[in-house]
């Protein structure tokens, strides 16, 4: 008995993930409005009947579909946790190239589609608020322990929020106005601010 009630939660774990791919999958190829249940259960194979047995709402799947996804983003940047893989004084270009690689992969594109529909739909604004919250606490956090003793805590994390912020627009902008040469000198530049504000003649210092 106890072994068919575990295949029986095995199988609910693998619909309930072949559901939240096809989410994910389907909200960056097709877009938010676009990812219907119809779309989600063709893409995993599922009833939409199967659907309403593991989840109450289309809006539930995405947001499930958006904590996912924010999970991944932090699997992929906790390794910089690990002290060893930064090396002091930080290189912050390279780290801002890291940023940018991950801002401009596939699953960041969910969560842009998600924000902009945010704006206009309540619902998913009230809802992915609290994921988006606990992303950026953790975001925050690493830029604490990867950019200190360099810069203060409260401007590490400034400084984090405010990269996600300008790779975020330029992986938007960069579809339709693509400027790869501005691009290229735009992390430079910060960069070379960056060292500005925390090399040994800076103020303060």
């Amino acid at each position: 008995m106890t072994n068919a009630r575990r295949t029986q939660a095995e199988r609910s774990a693998a619909t309930i993930a072949k559901l939240i791919e096809a989410t994910i999958e389907a909200i960056e190829q097709v877009g938010y409005h676009s990812t219907s249940l119809g779309e989600i259960s063709s893409r995993a194979g599922v009833s939409k009947a199967g659907i309403f047995r593991h989840f109450d709402s289309r809006m539930d799947l995405v947001v499930a579909a958006a904590g996912e996804v924010s999970r991944r983003h932090l699997a992929v940047v906790a390794e910089l946790r690990i002290p060893e893989s930064v090396p002091h004084p930080v290189d912050l270009a390279a780290l801002m190239h890291l940023v940018r690689k991950q801002i401009r992969s596939d699953i960041n594109t969910v969560w842009l589609e998600l924000l902009v529909a945010a704006r206009t739909e309540p619902e998913l604004r009230l809802r992915i608020a609290p994921v988006l919250r606990e992303l950026y606490d953790e975001l925050e956090e690493l830029a604490v322990a990867v950019l200190t003793p360099e810069v203060a805590p409260e401007a590490a994390r400034l400084l984090a929020t405010s990269l996600i912020h300008m790779f975020d627009g330029e992986a938007i902008l960069r579809t339709t106005y693509p400027r790869p040469e501005l691009e290229d000198a735009r992390i430079e530049h910060v960069a070379a601010a960056f060292r500005a504000l925390t090399g040994p003649t800076a103020p303060g210092r």
